[in-house]
């Protein structure tokens, strides 16, 4: 946060005459004005992997830690466990939010913690402003807010820092369709980036706008650099750069701010288990290194 000050100081002098048949008087009356103007520019520091510094020869260990749900792997409704998770997000303090898809809910694990907290959704799907469908992204906003793609209710919802209640972002409509959103993602100006699958594209919403604009694919499924077929994962670095999971065209898209022309940075555009290929992209994540 930046806070810059300026001061402006304005003098105003005042002159009046009285004339009578023997004396003229002059007083003059002087007042200062002094305004001051604070203005206030929050910048968000970018949540996420490529926020970190990771070694390009870094290592993890082949065994993974349980952090929600249960470790034998059983679905379940309680408040320690999940039900097909399908998203993840983990602020700068360490909490991870889960799309907890099946039990219609985010819920949110503190560090070292196995048990969860509902923070949107009450586990009952539905259309109401305390309830979610489907639930496919979900990210933290620079104000703590959940933003989550409510994919089955085809509406984007944010959920304010402390309340239960959501607040209808952007909806499907005739002249802002929405389909199936697989994934949704934050930059650092807090423009949001939804994967429609269904319409083959990518929608970024800039903060009060509930109109999108497409920024990859938005026609007719195919293989050309200007289009998509079903996308999943979509993830945005900090200088503005588009990744898309490509799903089936097996491969993951790289589109540079403003152009719709995309390149291949992973996949041949054929199914397959050679290392230059894929056969499902679901989810990118790209780090500090690219």
């Amino acid at each position: 946060t930046t806070t810059t000050t300026k001061t402006t100081t304005t003098t105003t002098s005042t002159t009046s005459i009285t004339t009578t048949s023997e004396t003229t008087t002059t007083s003059t009356t002087s007042t200062t004005t002094t305004t001051t103007t604070t203005q206030t520019t929050i910048t968000f520091s970018p949540v996420g992997i490529y926020a970190l510094t990771i070694p390009t020869c870094a290592t993890w260990n082949d065994t993974g830690l349980t952090m929600g749900g249960n470790s034998n792997g059983s679905a379940g409704s309680d408040l320690g466990s999940l039900s097909s998770p399908v998203s993840i997000f983990i602020d700068n303090n360490d909490n991870l939010f889960v799309c907890d898809r099946d039990n219609f809910r985010i819920l949110k694990f503190t560090p070292n913690a196995t048990t969860g907290v509902i923070v949107a959704g009450n586990g009952t799907a539905g259309n109401e402003s305390n309830q979610l469908r489907g639930p496919k992204g979900v990210a933290i906003d620079q104000y703590d807010d959940i933003i989550v793609a409510d994919s089955d209710n085809y509406r984007i919802q944010k959920f304010v820092n402390g309340s239960t209640l959501g607040i209808t972002l952007a909806s499907n409509s005739s002249i802002n369709p929405l389909g199936q959103m697989r994934d949704l993602h934050i930059d650092v100006n807090n423009n949001i980036y939804v994967t429609d699958s269904d319409n083959n594209q990518v929608v970024k919403f800039i903060p009060f706008s509930s109109i999108g604009v497409v920024v990859a694919g938005g026609g007719p499924a195919g293989p050309g650099t200007d289009q998509l077929s079903g996308p999943f994962g979509n993830f945005v670095d900090p200088n503005g750069t588009l990744y898309v999971a490509d799903d089936q065209n097996f491969r993951v898209m790289k589109y540079f701010p403003g152009s719709l022309n995309g390149t291949i940075v992973a996949g041949n555009g054929t199914a397959g288990s050679n290392a230059y290929q894929l056969a499902r992209s679901i989810s990118i994540i790209v780090d500090n290194n690219g």
